[in-house]
């Protein structure tokens, strides 16, 4: 029985396929399938029940998952400790960043130049993809509360939040000065990557207060910038939001209601499933993850879109009739 043929049998329990399984470790699903019948017969006992498309554990294999994946941990652990003081940390690591935590990218650089021996890839996207099938070893995501039972999740930061809504907004449809006056506001509703959408606000009797949109977006920026534009209200970092209200584009209102709220996860499957350099990276996140943010021009770099205001588009254009003038290009502040 050889160690490497458990390990091959974990990868395969976890993907439930010896296709997604070849694939992962880059070798012929016949080889795979040939040292799986190897172990089987080594343990004289039967691990997988075979379906046409997929397979899965017999109650036997679960047991022997189950009791192996220890062992597996241990001896990984005892192996890196052995070599690393003779060898570099080197292997790969594929992250998936949310765009608007692109910040997260510069821990990721930093970590490259601990560990230049490791090979890297970055994904930027808003989708939330099962990791396991599309080789992602972490994760990080702008989410209400992850929803994946098999994912390990770590709160980024928790922060206060407020209400804000543009000077203009404010001036057409008058000031809320309490929670219940909200029924008669339009509020910016947002979609998280996991599909779900925030419409409602907790109160601190842990009652939900349900509000009205006609508009809703998936994107942090747009969502800065559709409240700016007058759209209605939206919920954000107060941090964020008083960078906006210093520039007068926003203001809060209610100031009242500030409740505490993390956005910001990142997830993983469990350490025992993960490489040496997966699991060191995670350690390096945990020891820096109170220093992950935007410092004030930064933020304000990220979360503003570069959008014109109508209005004054308008006023450019008819300017330019009477004057003549080519160079008066608006630009958004």
């Amino acid at each position: 029985m050889k160690t490497e043929d458990i390990k091959l049998f974990h990868k395969v329990a976890e993907f439930n396929s010896l296709t997604e399984t070849a694939k992962w470790m880059d070798l012929p699903k016949s080889n795979i399938s040939r040292r799986i019948k190897q172990l089987e017969s080594d343990l004289q006992i039967k691990l997988f029940h075979r379906h046409s498309r997929h397979i899965t554990l017999t109650a036997a294999g679960y047991d022997f998952y189950k009791s192996s994946t220890k062992f597996i941990n241990e001896l990984n652990q005892t192996i890196s400790k052995l070599q690393r003081p003779n060898k570099e940390l080197d292997g790969r690591l594929k992250v998936m960043i949310s765009p608007v935590m692109m910040n997260i990218g510069k821990l990721v650089l930093e970590f490259m130049q601990l560990h230049p021996a490791i090979n890297v890839e970055i994904i930027s996207s808003n989708d939330e993809q099962d990791l396991i099938k599309n080789d992602i070893d972490i994760a990080f995501r702008v989410v209400n509360t992850p929803t994946e039972e098999n994912l390990i999740a770590h709160k980024i930061r928790e922060e206060p939040y407020g209400l804000y809504a543009s000077p203009q907004y404010l001036s057409n449809n008058g000031t809320p000065d309490a929670l219940d006056k909200l029924a008669e506001h339009n509020f910016i509703t947002f979609r998280f990557s996991n599909g779900e959408v925030f419409n409602k606000l907790t109160l601190e009797e842990g009652q939900t207060l349900h509000l009205t949109s006609n508009l809703t977006v998936n994107s942090v920026p747009l969502l800065i910038e559709s409240a700016i534009q007058g759209h209605g209200l939206i919920l954000i970092s107060q941090r964020v939001g008083n960078l906006f209200a210093q520039k007068k584009l926003l203001e809060q209102v209610i100031h009242s209601y500030s409740p505490n709220y993390n956005f910001g996860w990142f997830v993983h499957p469990p350490r025992q499933y993960l490489s040496l350099v997966t699991q060191e990276f995670i350690n390096f996140v945990l020891d820096r993850i109170k220093q992950l943010g935007y410092d004030d021009n930064d933020a304000m770099n990220v979360f503003r879109l570069p959008f014109s205001s109508p209005t004054k588009q308008n006023n450019k254009k008819t300017n330019k009739h009477q004057s003549g003038s080519d160079d008066d290009t608006f630009t958004a502040t």
